[in-house]
């Protein structure tokens, strides 16, 4: 009993979890734990347990054995969801998982067997990427370089500056080959087309693309 015959009050958005009673077992006493959490992340676990057909007790002490199991094999949680995050976003926008050195060798094989074949091909793909971000508000430009860094994981060095006239691309990768790095020049060109962009120059070679395009009207 607190001062004046007041009940003490529970911690703010306490949660008691009682342990289940062992039916074959007369128990005298069930121990409890109290932990404080937000009020938003207990209303969505007791949803997430009513949908489940779970109990509280059950949804919660699923989630801390999940995260300590995380924990034990060192994996980040946030990290996982943010990769599992960027798989499903890459599957929705057409893109597949694939052996690096086939990839490459298959571009070169296409590209030796006919050139302006090749390059039509990859052009095309790039108008068909950059038609997704004609209509963003926000920045076309900078969603789309923020998607190639996400995605083209073969590409370390990656850069687009834009303004309101010109936009300006750096590519950068020591496994290009001068070939390959035309085919990924002709996507990006492709791409910058799509989103209202004449090419103005291109400069393409080992390792390297760099492209520079202003904006029509």
């Amino acid at each position: 009993m607190a001062e004046g015959g007041d009940q003490p009050r529970p911690a703010p958005f306490g949660v008691v979890l009682k342990e289940p009673r062992d039916e074959g077992l007369i128990m005298k006493s069930e121990r409890r734990r109290t932990f404080v959490a937000r009020e938003d992340l207990l209303s969505q676990i007791n949803d997430m347990a009513k949908k489940s057909g779970r109990s509280m007790y059950d949804a919660i002490n699923e989630t801390f054995e999940t995260a300590l199991k995380a924990n034990e094999e060192g994996v980040n949680l946030r990290s996982a969801l943010e990769e599992q995050g960027l798989i499903r976003d890459a599957r929705e926008k057409g893109f597949i998982m694939g052996l690096e050195n086939l990839w490459i060798d298959m571009a070169e094989i296409s590209y030796s067997k006919s050139k302006s074949e090749a390059l039509r091909v990859w052009n095309n793909a790039g108008i068909w990427f950059g038609k997704r971000y004609v209509a963003d508000k926000r920045d076309p430009v900078q969603s789309f370089s923020r998607d190639i860094k996400k995605f083209f994981w073969n590409v370390p060095d990656f850069e687009i500056t834009s303004s309101k006239s010109e936009v300006s691309v750096r590519a950068i990768s020591p496994k290009f080959t001068e070939s390959y790095a035309r085919l990924f020049s002709s996507f990006l060109e492709g791409a910058l087309e799509a989103m209202n962009f004449a090419i103005g120059s291109r400069e393409v070679s080992n390792g390297s693309v760099r492209i520079t395009g202003l904006r029509r009207g």
